[in-house]
């Protein structure tokens, strides 16, 4: 059973960019004051507008886990978690085709491996692949 949306007649087409989206949305659905509608969509890019750097020529690799956070935000990097064992940075999807085989990466699972090209899944969100590493608090 299909139900068709009735758009509201000022409203020609519901685009989640709009800044009056929410209201629109809820007429078109006859959501009342009050009541409560929850929705959960993926976000795939960056909410930052970051154009993220491609290092084709970086060499660092053993030491990025000591970058400072400035640092690490600049290249894209985003944050996953914070714990006690210290903060969770997840690569920018961008970086994928760079991260050097072999290379020792945390999944947002907390699960430990080693990146292989084709084989890591290159799925993100908010920009950032669905892994990195965990820089340790200080």
């Amino acid at each position: 059973m299909t139900t068709e949306l009735k758009l509201p007649e000022d409203v020609t087409m519901l685009d989640m960019g709009s800044p009056t989206f929410a209201e629109d949305f809820a007429r078109a659905i006859g959501i009342q004051p009050g009541e409560k509608l929850e929705m959960m969509a993926p976000q795939f890019e960056r909410a930052d507008g970051l154009n993220v750097p491609l290092l084709v020529d970086f060499n660092d690799w053993e030491n990025l886990h000591k970058k400072d956070e400035a640092t690490l935000i600049a290249f894209g990097f985003g944050v996953w978690d914070e714990t006690e064992k210290g903060k969770h940075w997840l690569f920018p999807k961008e970086w994928y085709d760079f991260i050097p085989d072999g290379y020792p990466i945390t999944s947002i699972s907390g699960e430990q491996e080693y990146f292989k090209r084709g084989e890591t899944d290159d799925d993100y969100r908010f920009g950032c692949l669905s892994f990195g590493f965990i820089k340790e608090q200080a």
